[in-house]
């Protein structure tokens, strides 16, 4: 039987510390992957050189300035004392919210001119989250509601609204796919905080439906990207040598099928499990992607999104 570390709370002398660990800022790289990841489809799906590399900049220093809002946000409503993904349960200094709320502001301050209504969403989304008045993390659909807003829409879609591109069938596909990702790993996150959760009173999936429903349902979110995905490079939609990651796919389904079997719900280090499998595949897949580039290009024939056995949708 798998024993959970109990974890300690931690109250560092200065704030600087407590907030530099509140900020979380081990998961701050997973999250610019999503606006450089819809900026890199953007060139791919349409063969472009490169575009607005400047602005891509400027939305990732928003993005980091709308993480760190948002963690604070978060960390001040939830003073956690239970494991904290890519965190540390610690005393959160009085300053926090406020700190989070002038964060999001500067953020859009910085973003707005590049990616105005999208960043503007983002932080509005992210108050709305936390503040007590609202909470809707604590709800069993507004918190993966605003998470696979802000994260699987919204964050993807900021890096791919720079490059100028009008939108099609294929984007709208990959952009539900990440959506989907970023649904299932809301759900697995939420598996090993069912006791936190009901202590607060919150009315999340795991505290409705228990550790392993909630990562059955986090198993199918993430089962049908992977299949849709491998679906769309049978159809010529996506390079057909994505398909060599179907192994991938079971891989992933397997672990979550695993950690499914864990009493309570496993712990924060499967978690971390699972976002590293996923980012593992998603960076087999952008190797596949480009070694069919190099292919076309080197065999004089459409490049990239534009030379796809299914053509360009």
């Amino acid at each position: 039987m798998e024993v959970k570390k109990v974890p300690v709370v931690t109250a560092p002398r200065a704030p600087g510390p407590a907030l530099l660990a509140l900020g979380r800022l081990r998961l701050l790289p997973f999250v610019l992957i999503l606006p450089t990841l819809g900026y890199g489809w953007a060139h791919w799906d349409r063969a472009l050189h490169l575009r607005a590399p400047a602005a891509l900049i400027q939305v990732l220093v928003a993005w980091s300035l709308l993480h760190l809002g948002t963690m604070w946000l978060n960390a001040d409503r939830d003073r956690d004392t239970g494991p904290v993904l890519f965190g540390r349960p610690t005393a959160v200094p009085p300053a926090t919210g406020a700190l989070g709320l002038l964060c999001l502001l500067a953020a859009f301050g910085l973003g707005a001119p590049v990616v105005g209504w999208i960043i503007g969403l983002c932080a509005l989304l992210a108050v709305a989250y936390s503040h007590p008045r609202t909470a809707w993390k604590g709800h069993p659909i507004g918190g993966p509601a605003v998470n696979v807003s802000g994260y699987g829409v919204l964050s993807p879609l900021a890096g791919w609204a720079v490059v100028g591109v009008a939108p099609n069938p294929r984007s709208a596909l990959a952009l539900t796919l990440c959506a989907l990702v970023v649904c299932g790993c809301t759900f697995a996150a939420q598996a090993f905080q069912e006791d936190e959760d009901r202590a607060r009173g919150d009315r999340t999936l795991v505290t409705r439906l228990g550790p392993a429903r909630t990562l059955h349902v986090a198993r199918l979110c993430i089962d049908i990207a992977l299949l849709g995905g491998i679906a769309l490079a049978a159809l010529g939609w996506l390079p057909r040598t994505c398909l060599a990651l179907t192994p991938a796919a079971l891989w992933i389904d397997r672990y979550m099928r695993d950690w499914a079997q864990q009493p309570g719900g496993g712990d924060e280090g499967r978690a971390r499990g699972l976002i590293w499998r996923l980012l593992a595949t998603g960076a087999a897949a952008v190797l596949c992607a480009w070694l069919a580039h190099v292919g076309q290009v080197f065999a004089d024939l459409p490049a990239a999104g534009r030379g796809t056995t299914g053509g360009l949708p």
